[in-house]
Formats: C-alpha cells, structure tokens, sequence
C-alpha cells in the first residue's frame, strides 16, 4: 500500500516544519518538473510565436532552478541538494493528473495556469505557517515567481481565445 502522503502530496502541515535546506529542495525538484513540462507542451504547440513563448517559460523555469541551487550552495556551501519523494502538495494533484489527458493547447494552457496559481498560493499559505525571516523570505519569492508565470500564461491564453475567436470568423465568410 502506498503511504497517503506519497500518493496525494505531502500536506502543509508537514512542509511548515521542513528544514530550510528541505524547502529549497523542494522547490528546486518543483522548478525541474515545470520546466519539464513546459518543454513537453511546447513540442505539442502548432503556433510557432506560442511555442517560442512556452520555450521560454522552460527557459524561465531553468533559470530558478539555478538562483534556487545558488541561494542553497551559499547557505549550505558543500551539501548536496536533498530532494523530498514529493514536491506538491494535495490540491496540484487534480491538476497534475488532468494535464496528463489534455490535448487541447488552449486547455493545457488554462490548466498550466490553473497549476502556477495554486503554487502561487500554496507558496503564500505556506509563508503564513512557517517560522523565521529566511523561510517567510523564501515562501514570498517563490509565490511570486509562481504569480510571474501565471501572470505570462493568462495573457499567452487570452491571445489564443482572441486567434480562436479571429479564426473561427473567417471561416463564416460574408
């Protein structure tokens, strides 16, 4: 049987009382699997313009993952980066599992927001639990690096809603 905590995410209840080297693992092991998967959607996108986008939000991700392991190598300088089994917590698991299914870019897209959103405020929920001016810090720059990247993919949909709504027209004709 598979523990509870591995199978829908580990709850905030435990996550307040990770360590800060655990924390940034855990948000480091997070910034790789969205990077992942923002270079798995953009090798579905058609839209040449939105899959340099999407390319770029992988490219994004790439980035805070490497701020991520500086700001550990210089608070933990020698000790390698010990990820946690799992990074999400239970509520990005509906999320995590619709994605798999989509086919739909405009539907990825909703849901890769949809996604960014409950880090955002997973992230702010947990600066409001954890103890020490670091954590709190930390929390608040993750938030809003999630905040950041929904921010970008709300305005990549609204420009694909807008195309689909252009596109649909010509075809109705005069």
């Amino acid at each position: 049987m598979v523990p509870p905590e591995l199978d829908e995410g580990l709850p905030l209840e435990r996550i307040k009382d990770f360590s800060l080297d655990e924390l940034l693992g855990m948000a480091i092991k997070a910034e790789i699997g969205s990077r992942e998967f923002y270079e798995s959607l953009a090798q579905r996108a058609d839209i040449e313009e939105l899959k340099r986008k999407i390319s770029w939000l992988a490219g994004e991700e790439k980035k805070h993952e490497e701020l991520l392991r500086k700001i550990y190598a210089k608070m933990f300088p020698g000790k390698e980066v010990v990820f946690p089994e799992e990074h999400i917590g239970p509520e990005l698991k509906p999320v995590a599992r619709e994605l798999q299914g989509v086919q739909d870019i405009i539907d990825l897209i909703r849901w890769a927001m949809k996604a960014e959103e409950m880090a955002a405020k997973f992230y702010a929920e947990l600066e409001n639990m954890v103890e020490g001016e670091d954590k709190k810090r930390l929390m608040r720059y993750l938030s809003d690096m999630e905040w950041g990247h929904y921010y970008t993919l709300k305005a990549e949909y609204e420009l694909l809603l807008d195309w689909e709504m252009y596109s649909q027209m010509m075809h109705v004709g005069p």
